[in-house]
């Protein structure tokens, strides 16, 4: 994972493949947490932490709601 988060841009598969990325690609990783993190990875990441009872519902249906079509508002 440290590779793809330095500058070479390279993620390692465990196949043994690696896809490079282009200089303005980004990943955005999503975890229920850093159980497993290594500091190295903590440190190159920019983190956003959110207590799970603040997440609730409500937002991903306000996000599906603003995907419908006008006339079902």
């Amino acid at each position: 994972m440290n590779t793809v988060l330095d500058d070479n841009k390279k993620l390692c598969l465990n196949s043994g493949e690696i896809i490079a990325m282009s200089p303005p690609m980004n990943m955005i990783f999503e975890v229920m947490d850093l159980a497993v993190a290594s500091p190295a990875t903590v440190s190159r990441c920019g983190m956003v932490y959110m207590e799970p009872h603040q997440l609730g519902v409500s937002p991903l249906l306000t996000s599906w709601l603003n995907t419908l079509p006008s006339h079902y508002s």
